[in-house]
């Protein structure tokens, strides 16, 4: 059997987060010296840099975000994470049929397992534990590699060719993702590309992009496994 390289999305594709603007607000503020709101823009899709320059300029802050302050604000950003999680102000947790879904996968050989997210390596792993999925998800690209989305599914890729020692071709990787933004990323690397509406986007907006397969949520393991072997 052929091997496939799955990629998923984090947010809104394998967890939800509760009151995440709480230590995302947190970390503007203890990085920059200003009050900024992540609600103030439309996130989904997007790495955590692009995040960061869409609520500086709606806010009209003149402030230019560097790469030694993205270094300083990831830090922060992970712990105003491990004390929200910690006090219980913000929640992370897996969405339905996700652990069944990961565990079914690696139970059943031919398929590796890793993620392509928008967040920073160390508040993905936050997520990942929070959530009781990291064991199952130990390698992928984050915005820590690039703030251009596209740019992250190659760096995974070839983290799992160099861990494997083997190469694996880009029509044998599958991004796993709830925006629009999972599919450019995918087809801007020649990868095939699974939406799911599990996040803002319903999956009948999701069909509207002509993604290689649209599905409702994970939850049906079974179907979504032969799915990702036959696209």
């Amino acid at each position: 059997m052929m091997e496939r390289l799955i990629l998923f999305d984090i947010d809104g594709t394998l967890t939800r987060t509760q009151n995440g603007y709480i230590p995302f607000n947190r970390a503007i503020l203890d990085t920059f010296g200003v009050a900024g709101d992540i609600r103030s823009v439309f996130p989904d899709g997007k790495t955590d840099p692009r995040i960061l320059q869409e609520i500086f300029v709606k806010a009209e802050a003149q402030i230019s975000v560097s790469g030694e302050q993205l270094g300083r604000f990831s830090m922060n950003l992970a712990r105003a994470y491990t004390a929200a999680l910690q006090d219980g102000t913000t929640t992370v947790g897996a969405l339905g049929g996700v652990p069944e879904l990961l565990e079914r996968l690696s139970a059943r050989g031919g398929f590796a397992q890793g993620v392509v997210t928008g967040n920073f390596a160390a508040t993905a792993l936050i997520k990942l534990q929070a959530a009781g999925l990291a064991y199952r998800l130990n390698f992928g690209a984050y915005a820590s590699d690039s703030s251009h989305r596209p740019d992250l599914p190659a760096i995974a890729k070839q983290r799992w060719e160099k861990s494997a020692g083997r190469l694996i071709g880009a029509k044998r990787c599958v991004i796993v993702g709830d925006t629009p933004k999972d599919l450019e990323a995918a087809r801007a690397n020649g990868m095939k590309c699974v939406l799911v509406g599990t996040g803002r986007y319903p999956v009948e907006d999701l069909r509207y992009y002509s993604p290689d397969a649209c599905v409702a949520d994970l939850t049906d393991t079974a179907e979504i496994t032969d799915l990702l072997l036959r696209i």
